[in-house]
């Protein structure tokens, strides 16, 4: 049996493969080895996982994640997972490799990722090739759901985005200022803590306020990541991840006034995944 994952910031998708197909998918939080300690990982995979299948009769995990780019953070993530797959080999990727494996196959192109955080490489169709760091959501992150939940909630703070708005974010939050600067401060994953309030600017996106802070997120996202490839305006781009998926008419918009030829977007890179497994 292979275990494929899955995981960003917000959620871990484990897909169970045996003998060709598959047999079992499970969903749990998501885990980042930069932002969680080994104390906030393993209750996820002994509470969560594991108890969901036969652990000895995995034989292979491939885990592709955010925050899985450094030897320290990988070994970590590794032995956890190697308490409870005893039988298993454990294999961990970064998750651009994951998103530029299911959107091109063996394939050449730019793969991005528009998810809680943002990320870019250039892909041969073998290796990537990243160029440009992501800087995480304090630096960068440019076009994630962190960025523009900190554009939003930097101009409610400042009382610069429109009534209606503010009225309905009062309404539906009820957030104090201390409570948001907790939150940013004090409490664990601020970039969750941004991205979330996506759920509040989806169903308004054609706000005209709200269109403008996305498309201009956008528009840095081209700017600060694709646009540092060479051939970056002959060379297909995709993306993967849920930002890139729900606003995905505006951030075709943007790549159109940016020369960028995208050719696929998907919500989360599973499906590719399996098939290149597979």
């Amino acid at each position: 049996m292979k275990l494929i994952a899955d995981s960003g910031s917000t959620k871990t998708i484990w897909v169970l493969l045996e003998h060709g197909s598959l047999k079992k998918t499970i969903e749990t939080a998501g885990l980042n080895p930069y932002f969680q300690t080994k104390e906030m990982i393993d209750p996820v995979i002994r509470n969560d996982l594991a108890p969901n299948m036969i652990t000895n009769f995995v034989k292979e995990i491939h885990f592709y994640g955010a925050g899985c780019s450094t030897e320290s953070k990988n070994k970590m993530l590794t032995d956890i997972l190697q308490m409870y797959f005893r039988s298993a080999q454990v294999f961990i990727y970064h998750d651009i490799l994951g998103a530029a494996r299911s959107l091109f196959g063996t394939r050449e192109g730019i793969a991005g990722i528009l998810g809680t955080g943002c990320n870019s490489c250039y892909y041969d169709g073998k290796e990537i090739y990243s160029r440009v760091p992501s800087l995480g959501y304090l630096f960068g992150d440019e076009g994630a759901g962190s960025y523009i939940g900190k554009k939003f909630i930097g101009g409610y703070l400042k009382k610069s985005i429109p009534k209606d708005l503010s009225d309905a974010f009062d309404q539906e939050y009820k957030l104090s200022f201390e409570n948001i600067l907790d939150s940013l401060y004090n409490k664990p994953s601020p970039n969750r803590f941004l991205a979330s309030f996506s759920r509040f600017i989806g169903p308004r996106k054609d706000h005209p306020f709200l269109h403008e802070l996305l498309r201009s997120s956008f528009d840095d996202f081209f700017r600060e990541q694709i646009m540092k490839y060479d051939n970056y305006d002959k060379l297909p781009v995709s993306f993967v991840g849920s930002i890139a998926f729900l606003y995905k008419d505006i951030l075709l918009e943007s790549a159109g006034e940016n020369r960028i030829n995208v050719a696929t977007i998907l919500k989360t890179p599973i499906e590719g995944l399996i098939s290149f497994h597979l």
